[in-house]
């Protein structure tokens, strides 16, 4: 899947950011579309024919959803721009866009966890001036506001001064799921009532904690050890086990290391314990996503993480395979006890899932014209906030809408039905699509559901987590059942301290 695959890329130093090539494009230093643009109505109105570049990644099933709304947008809404859309593996995305500097694509996507680097690096284009305060106020804030950047400061996040960046393809949550057959399976080979199991345990709206996690997994592993290879779960996200015990990589402004506060710790002891104190989870598994990801769909496990972008595939909406044969379950990821260890004290944590995103971002680069660039943001206003696009993407499963005022449809539309590429009417999968929504939504004291940006967003470059990955390799976290938490932050602390300090350095901190 393909933010799947995204997050285990390695960054790219933006010396990659090369001058091949007989013309070298150069930062664009008087970037503006008033010639198109009406201030009055936030318009861009565009009389002659005018050709973008548009880049995505993803997967098959990706590049058809994609290319079909391209071409709605290219007939039906605005035929005098035509869109050259092209789309590229997760896998070799950045690498691709890293290395066309010279000619970066008008309109292109551009991960949250990178987008600091890009935006430091003046690449992409400051179109704040050019949306109206009604164009967003219907737009997730968690979703617009992580693409907002103030040169002056370079500070990420909405303050001050700050521009605007890029918009939100996206706010997706990667949340805990069961698969409800293997489930029911398990428990009627048991002798466990499901009804019982499930308003127990598995309440979309009533997190549980680590402990009655860990109950009932031990109370269904009977029947999966009987079946051979199958476990109560695929892997566990690092970053849900860390934010739902208080529990990060940075403080909030990326200027400091949080990793030896005990939360942190706990929080892998939880994730190791799980492969092999309790034998939940495969131990080779770990955190790693993508095999976590095929055990699941191969159904091998019954719980593991799922985003709103994994419906384009088990919908089989597109012609790449058929709609998935079980049924999906979202819960809220469980919560740990905080820094002191113990349940219902004050620092226990809360069910926060992972938000992750992708923006739109318009290149600033002299390769891009100024009138490709009011077609760019045409074509990108489009996308992410009118309601026609957001209906057509969230219904072929590539996202939740970003847009507030849809949320109460798409909760509706998971209790329908879905069209198969073949023409057959499914229903929705998973059914409860709102457990997306209370992660995005926020939270309260009632419903303790919550999510956070991940740690790469806050400070200015990724190889923090090339290292954290070489270090859990080194020191066996996973193949070593005596390994810990506290030993692996030793061996990873200094060198954390050390990508920080760079980071500092080059923000003039």
């Amino acid at each position: 899947m393909s933010k799947r695959h995204l997050t285990m890329l390695g960054v790219l130093p933006f010396i990659v950011f090369s001058t091949t090539g007989c013309q070298v494009s150069k930062i664009e230093t008087n970037a503006n579309i008033d010639q198109w643009y009406d201030k009055s109505t936030g318009e861009i109105n565009i009389d002659e024919e005018v050709e973008i570049e548009w880049w995505t990644w993803g997967g098959q099933a990706a590049n058809e959803i994609f290319t079909n709304i391209a071409k709605t947008f290219s007939t039906k809404v605005c035929p005098n721009i035509k869109v050259k859309y092209s789309n590229f593996p997760s896998s070799s995305y950045l690498n691709t866009l890293a290395n066309s500097s010279n000619h970066l694509p008008d309109l292109f996507f551009m991960p949250d966890t990178d987008f600091y680097e890009y935006a430091f690096n003046g690449v992409v284009w400051d179109f704040s001036k050019y949306l109206t305060s009604e164009e967003l106020s219907d737009v997730w804030e968690a979703g617009y506001e992580r693409y907002m950047y103030n040169p002056q400061t370079k500070i990420v996040g909405n303050t001050e001064g700050a521009g605007l960046y890029a918009l939100p393809k996206d706010i997706s949550t990667f949340s805990l799921c069961y698969n409800e057959n293997l489930m029911k399976e398990s428990c009627t080979n048991l002798g466990l009532d499901y009804t019982e199991i499930r308003n127990e345990y598995l309440n979309d709206k009533k997190p549980i904690s680590w402990e009655k996690f860990i109950e009932l997994g031990l109370k269904i592993k009977p029947y999966l050890d009987q079946k051979g290879n199958k476990f109560f779960l695929s892997h566990y996200e690092l970053n849900a086990a860390l934010f739902s015990n208080n529990a990060d990589f940075f403080s909030d402004d990326g200027r400091e290391s949080r990793i030896e506060e005990p939360q942190f710790a706990g929080a892998l002891d939880f994730m190791h314990s799980l492969a092999h104190e309790y034998g939940l989870m495969a131990g080779a598994s770990g955190s790693n996503t993508t095999t976590g990801y095929n055990s699941f769909v191969g159904k091998n496990s019954v719980f593991s993480f799922f985003g709103p972008w994994d419906c384009e595939v088990f919908w089989g909406v597109t012609s790449t395979e058929e709609a998935k044969d079980f049924t999906v379950k979202m819960v809220p990821v469980p919560y740990g006890p905080g820094a002191d260890g113990v349940y219902n004290t004050a620092d226990d944590g809360m069910s926060t899932a992972q938000i992750g995103s992708a923006g739109y971002c318009i290149s600033n680069k002299t390769s891009t014209t100024n009138l490709q660039r009011a077609a760019a943001l045409k074509f990108c206003k489009w996308l992410t906030i009118s309601e026609d696009a957001q209906r057509q993407l969230y219904q072929m499963g590539t996202q939740l809408p970003n847009l507030i005022s849809m949320k109460d449809e798409y909760i509706q539309f998971g209790q329908g039905m879905v069209t198969t590429y073949s023409g057959k009417k499914i229903p929705v999968n998973p059914s409860n699509l709102g457990a997306f929504i209370d992660v995005v939504d926020g939270s309260s004291e009632t419903d303790r559901i919550t999510g956070r940006a991940k740690p790469e967003t806050r400070i200015l470059t990724n190889e923090f987590k090339t290292d954290w990955s070489r270090v859990v390799t080194q020191t066996r976290f996973w193949a070593d059942e005596d390994m810990t938490g506290a030993r692996l932050v030793e061996a990873y602390k200094d060198i954390l301290q050390s990508r920080i300090n760079d980071s500092n350095a080059k923000l003039g901190r």
